[in-house]
């Protein structure tokens, strides 16, 4: 572990030493929306490098809002010479200026895996996912360059707001939809397969890198979360929370084992979006092979009211089930309901890692609250600690 926090500490001076010597990435506001410094950095990171290069003259940023975790997100207009080879206006996202962030997503691999999906998997998922023109990493900076979903009118983007009144009924369904299938299209791929479309290196819990820091980071990350919300993570929870942490490569067995699907990771309401009659996905930073109800509880716990969910979580479990085998790869409504059991501490453990540790921005901070408010109330509901006592102790279903 000590080497892996070492690791991202040295990247972060080699990139400041570049600043210096003028080898680093750009990756402030200010120097990415000069044209000379979005040209380059899209003509070095284009997904179609034979395509005639980009001459952007002229850059205005538009006066957008995008909240992101760990990002500045940036929305310009631009003018190009000759003729126009990208849209008018243009979705940039690098990363945010904060040493402690840049430090935090480096060593997870969250921009690399980003970087990775839209440059060679977006192309291939049944839903839709933002065009992409341009993107790289370099050190614990990148880009992306992508299309500005907010010049379609068929698109609707989702905020903070949303997800603290929470996902009607209606649209949870559209998103279920939208996972069954997503789930069905990579489904049963063996190790060789999967490891081709998205490499294991990126896998936070399974990669031989990263798998070590997601045991710490998991273990540490509750005493924080109760130092700065007392009284939310009530003594049970908390217990099972321990005895997982305990167990972690028996957890990691269930969760992994057995036919996989693409995830896509941090599923919650505002990573989708309305696109016409479908639903498409953005910020695919934790990306990986798993199962799929692991994407489904995720979304249903964190944007769905937790008094709202508890009247319907079983019928849109089985819905989702339903679903899938319309889209032919059928699974068993029985354990899939089980595997939605043990992965409410997924959940818990994810929104626990990111208060722990603080290293998201502060305008989240009452999002967070919530979501760890609706996270315990499912670990509560659906007894996770029960499953974990006949998983532990040989039931295994």
């Amino acid at each position: 572990m000590a080497g892996i926090v070492t690791a991202g500490g040295l990247r972060l001076l080699r990139d400041t030493l570049g600043d210096m010597a003028g080898t680093s990435m750009p990756y402030r506001a200010q120097q990415v929306a000069e044209p000379a410094v979005l040209t380059q950095l899209i003509n070095s990171g284009a997904l179609q490098p034979d395509r005639r290069p980009v001459h952007i003259s002229h850059v205005q940023r538009q006066p957008i809002p995008s909240v992101s975790s760990n990002c500045e997100n940036l929305v310009l207009t631009i003018e190009q010479e000759g003729e126009p080879t990208l849209p008018r206006s243009l979705f940039v996202k690098i990363p945010m200026e904060s040493l402690l962030t840049r430090w935090f997503f480096t060593v997870i691999n969250a921009w690399q895996l980003e970087s990775h999906f839209f440059r060679h998997v977006a192309s291939t998922q049944p839903l839709r996912t933002p065009v992409t023109y341009a993107t790289r990493c370099q050190g614990t900076r990148f880009f992306l360059v992508q299309e500005n979903l907010h010049e379609d009118p068929d698109v609707e983007l989702f905020t903070n707001p949303d997800m603290m009144a929470g996902v009607s009924l209606d649209l949870a369904y559209r998103c279920l939809d939208a996972f069954a299938r997503l789930h069905a299209c990579h489904y049963g791929l063996n190790a060789a397969e999967r490891d081709k479309l998205l490499p294991l290196r990126y896998h936070l819990f399974l990669s031989p890198r990263m798998g070590l820091a997601a045991r710490m980071l998991n273990r540490l990350a509750l005493q924080p979360t109760m130092k700065k919300l007392p009284g939310m993570i009530p003594p049970l929870v908390e217990q099972a929370y321990t005895r997982s942490m305990a167990n972690w490569d028996a957890l990691l067995q269930y969760w992994f084992s057995g036919p996989l699907s693409l995830l896509h990771g941090d599923s919650h309401l505002g990573n989708f979006f309305v696109s016409g009659d479908e639903m498409g996905m953005l910020d695919w930073q934790a990306a990986h092979w798993g199962k799929g109800i692991r994407d489904v509880q995720y979304f249903l716990i964190d944007s769905m009211p937790a008094e709202t969910l508890a009247a319907n979580e079983r019928e849109l479990v089985a819905y989702y089930v339903e679903r899938r085998a319309h889209y032919g790869e059928a699974i068993d409504l029985e354990q899939t309901w089980q595997e939605y059991r043990s992965f409410s501490f997924h959940s818990l453990m994810t929104i626990a890692v990111s208060i722990g540790f603080g290293a998201l921005n502060s305008e989240q901070d009452q999002l967070m609250a919530e979501v760890l408010r609706r996270t315990v109330a499912a670990v509560q509901r659906v007894d996770y600690a029960g499953w974990l006592d006949d998983y532990l102790d040989g039931g295994k279903r």
